[in-house]
């Protein structure tokens, strides 16, 4: 990878990064069909997107770290209903 391309992936990770992430005690306790059925309901075809590809993640055996990620894209997304 170039030095440029390995900088700016630095820069964009650096950028979302929470500063504190979630603790364990914090995790969601959230299936699967709940996930997407959030992800539906608050329309943004990215939190659509976020909630397949944790359903995916999820069904390869995941820990729940990305249906977690996923719930946390719809609460930061801003709703289009």
């Amino acid at each position: 990878m170039p030095a440029a391309a390995r900088s700016a992936a630095a820069a964009v990770t650096a950028a979302y990064t929470p500063r504190d992430p979630l603790p364990p005690a914090r995790r969601r306790e959230a299936d699967a069909e709940e996930v997407f059925e959030r992800a539906a309901a608050h329309g943004d075809e990215h939190a659509v997107r976020s909630a397949g590809t944790a359903l995916d993640a999820a069904s390869r055996g995941d820990d729940g770290r990305a249906l977690d990620a996923a719930l946390r894209s719809v609460e930061l997304i801003p709703p289009l209903r």
